[in-house]
């Protein structure tokens, strides 16, 4: 036998994929102020005279910039049409421990009201710019629409068995509340109209008032 007492080879390290990491506050606050300013330009100019110069301008950055965060002005788009259906998914998310089914559909009424209001860009550009949307884009906005009207008929129902509405068709009731609330994109004036009393205007339209109780009997 030889004497030689070599080392032993080591086995290299197999390359793998390189670990992915989420991205930075500044990252997503930035993405946030691109999506907020690119729905004030697509409502104030139309998304067809709207451009990614103008949102760069805005934000006084360089066109390239933009680029660093998305890849098109179709994706700036879908990135407004995602935001509008994530915050209303969002909002629903809220009031998930309201046990009474009268208070959760009055308090959906409500959220609906105040989200249009106060995002008044955001959902003119997705109510308006529908048709601009991309092909690549629409499956994925129309499959969280669907859960998101879904849900709404979820709480509809439970409001219809609990007393509180007459036997209605929940999907239909659904899409009578939506547009009732989301239409306020068309007419709400922040001067003017208080969303508060816009809310209660729609709750008891849809609610009715709640009858006062009955004296105890003697």
């Amino acid at each position: 036998m030889s004497g030689s007492s070599e080392a032993p080879e080591v086995p290299r390290r197999r390359p793998g994929r390189p670990r992915l990491t989420e991205p930075s506050p500044e990252y997503r606050q930035r993405l946030e102020e691109i999506i907020e300013t690119g729905a004030q330009v697509f409502h104030d100019r139309g998304y067809d005279a709207g451009s990614l110069d103008d949102v760069a301008a805005a934000l006084d950055l360089r066109k390239a910039s933009l680029y660093h965060y998305l890849r098109s002005k179709a994706q700036l788009l879908y990135f407004i049409f995602d935001r509008a259906i994530s915050l209303s998914l969002q909002r629903l998310d809220e009031m998930a421990d309201i046990a009474d089914p009268r208070e959760r559909l009055a308090t959906l009424i409500a959220h609906q009201v105040r989200m249009v209001a106060e995002e008044p860009s955001l959902f003119s550009v997705f109510f308006d710019q529908r048709p601009r949307l991309d092909d690549a884009f629409e499956a994925e906005i129309r499959q969280k629409e669907r859960a998101y009207v879904g849900r709404i008929a979820a709480i509809v129902q439970s409001a219809a068995d609990a007393g509180e509405l007459p036997p209605v068709d929940a999907r239909h009731a659904a899409h009578a509340v939506l547009g009732m609330t989301s239409w306020i994109y068309k007419w709400f004036d922040p001067v003017r109209d208080d969303p508060d009393r816009v809310a209660e205007t729609m709750t008891s339209l849809v609610l009715g008032q709640r009858p006062p109780p009955s004296a105890p009997s003697r």
